[in-house]
């Protein structure tokens, strides 16, 4: 914990607003500035912050730093100072100078990674270009104990330490350690994040200088939503391991042969006194689809950055018809400072990276589904939040449901149930070692949702046809 002389409280208190709300996304940085705060797993598997005291306050400083607090700067304040009004601003993704789309074409980074290997690549590159001492990324804990969580941050200083955490890992992590080993060991850093953890890292930067200074990179991981622990045990459970027993788990497998979108996943643990490795195409597992929002955190519904619009660079998986059916993966890229734009094209010149420039366009289609949920969809969300009378934080984006359909804001809704539903179903079957009572507790909500989603996607591809044929024949093509 790194204490702070600012104890002066604010009217809007954390534990008053952010957290009874379930805004709380468990980063940690509150913690990391405040001795009366910890930050813990909760019954649910999610990491939220909690009080040392039952009459505690926060401080001013932690309600400044928590990306969901109101008291703190919202990403377009923060990108503004950070890169300058004068570089290109997109209203979806933030800023950048460039974007590309590609891969790592030296070594097996691309192989060994969750699709085009940049993440893993530009971490290594930075060490060994002396741009940076230190790299704090997720990787799996070397030890598992059964109590403890199979992933959190560590602080690589080689390449090696480096390539061992270089896949997406959709699981619950928090930085209060790491930020307090940044601010007291001197050096440079580098810190990779999803878009949340980076504003949060660059909120704390504006209350401690030596953060500030040390933060060199940040890297950003273009995000759908964070899970709870539950996600990766119930993968694991379906693979006939208990969450008990799960040691590990890969959630990017590539699956040879098929698009990159069908990716498989790997659990190890054991089973009948057996240590046992199951890979399985993530299709065939319950909680595979994203729309579901199984086990998401309330506070990513909360949340209008997609990308990461804080970092130095975002890296994502490239969604797009032209690179689907690539099984090895591909990267979208956005590039948001000059020292991290020569390192790309540098690379780029001498063969070591396989990217091509690619106008923003072609990032918001890229995550489109991701762009339409967390702006159209967050207005109706903040709506239903005031309708309520529950306290919500203050976004980029106005409560409306104007020009949302019937189908779509109910497809909203009973996203927000399902998620919902999906921490306390789990629970209970965890408890009563029941794993068909959870899938028959959430199709309950899943099979309206299903309908209901192929329906309005049904009515959506129907309007493009039509209009399609009411176009002149020249723009036709025929």
């Amino acid at each position: 914990m790194i204490l702070m002389s600012d104890t002066a409280v604010q009217a809007e208190d954390l534990f008053d607003t952010v957290v009874p709300n379930g805004m709380c996304i468990g980063c940690g940085a509150c913690a990391a500035f405040d001795p009366g705060i910890d930050v813990r797993l909760d019954e649910s598997g999610r990491y939220v912050a909690v009080s040392s005291e039952a009459d505690f306050s926060t401080s001013s400083v932690a309600n400044r730093v928590c990306p969901f607090s109101n008291a703190s700067l919202d990403e377009n304040e923060l990108s503004s100072g950070l890169f300058g009004d004068s570089t290109p601003h997109d209203p979806y993704a933030g800023s950048y100078l460039a974007c590309y789309a590609g891969w790592v074409a030296e070594g097996d980074y691309r192989s060994t990674g969750s699709s085009g290997g940049l993440v893993s690549w530009l971490l290594v590159e930075l060490l060994e270009q002396d741009l940076v001492d230190y790299v704090v990324h997720v990787a799996p804990r070397e030890s598992i104990d059964g109590e403890q969580p199979l992933f959190n941050y560590v602080i690589a200083t080689t390449a090696s330490d480096v390539r061992k955490g270089p896949k997406s890992q959709y699981y619950p992590v928090e930085m209060s350690g790491v930020i307090g080993e940044i601010i007291s060991r001197p050096g440079r850093y580098a810190v990779v994040g999803i878009p949340c953890f980076v504003k949060a890292l660059r909120l704390a930067a504006r209350e401690s200088a030596l953060l500030d200074e040390r933060l060199t990179f940040a890297i950003g991981l273009v995000c759908g939503h964070l899970k709870s622990t539950a996600f990766a045990e119930l993968a694991g459970w379906e693979s006939g391991i208990l969450p008990t027993d799960l040691a590990s788990i890969d959630f990017r497998t590539k699956l040879p042969d098929r698009s990159a979108s069908s990716y498989g996943v790997t659990v190890s643990g054991s089973s009948a006194g057996e240590s046992v490795t199951v890979t399985r195409p993530s299709a065939e597992l319950y909680g595979s689809n994203w729309g579901h929002g199984l086990f998401k955190y309330k506070a990513c519904d909360f949340c209008d950055d997609v990308v990461g619009e804080t970092a130095d660079i975002s890296i994502g998986d490239a969604w797009l018809k032209e690179y689907e059916w690539d099984s090895e993966g591909t990267n979208i890229v956005v590039v948001r400072t000059d020292s991290i734009k020569a390192v790309i094209d540098g690379a780029v010149r001498s063969g070591r990276l396989s990217l091509e420039q690619i106008p923003i366009e072609k990032v918001q289609e890229s995550q489109a589904g991701g762009f339409r949920h967390r702006r159209d969809g967050l207005g109706y969300r903040l709506l239903l939040e005031d309708q309520a009378g529950r306290w919500r934080p203050e976004k980029r984006v106005e409560p409306s449901d104007s020009g949302l359909s019937r189908k779509f804001r109910r497809v909203l809704e009973l996203r927000v149930k399902i998620a919902e539903k999906s921490h306390i179903a789990f629970q209970a079957a965890k408890q009563k070692q029941d794993l068909p009572g959870f899938f028959s507790e959430m199709e309950q909500l899943i099979q309206p949702y299903d309908r209901i989603n192929r329906s309005q996607v049904r009515s959506l591809l129907g309007k493009i046809k039509r209009a399609v044929l009411f176009l002149p024949r020249k723009l036709r093509g025929s």
